[in-house]
């Protein structure tokens, strides 16, 4: 009779140091998969951003098992988003006296976790 509530989770990770683009190919390979495979498929990839996803994602999936009563293996991410988060700025010395100014940016990723897999046509 009653309708199972569904639990959406959110989890953020600040001030990563790796490069937005590389993040965002791996990103895409993971999307709307079941963790159990993105642990196996990251385990396989000896990049740096592999390494890092595969922490952040382990982190989350276990504060949503913590926050919900019974603990299932079917949770899938729902959403990944890439923001900027705060930049490293410096300068280095350069020939003939001058100076050049670096930035280095640094990411946050908020992951959405939710127990039921979003379909291709839902764009949400």
């Amino acid at each position: 009779m009653f309708k199972k509530k569904k639990l959406d989770f959110s989890y953020k990770s600040n001030n990563i140091n790796y490069s937005k683009i590389k993040l965002i190919k791996l990103l895409n390979i993971i999307n709307s998969k079941n963790i159990e495979y993105i642990m196996n498929l990251l385990g396989n990839f000896k990049t740096k951003g592999a390494i890092l996803l595969k922490e952040i994602i382990w982190n989350a999936y276990n504060n949503f098992r913590r926050q919900i009563e019974s603990p299932t293996k079917n949770v899938y991410i729902k959403n990944i988003l890439i923001n900027k988060s705060r930049s490293f700025k410096k300068i280095r010395p350069a020939p003939q006296g001058r100076a050049n100014k670096i930035k280095k940016q640094l990411f946050k990723i908020i992951l959405t976790l939710n127990q039921e897999k979003k379909k291709k046509w839902d764009k949400r």
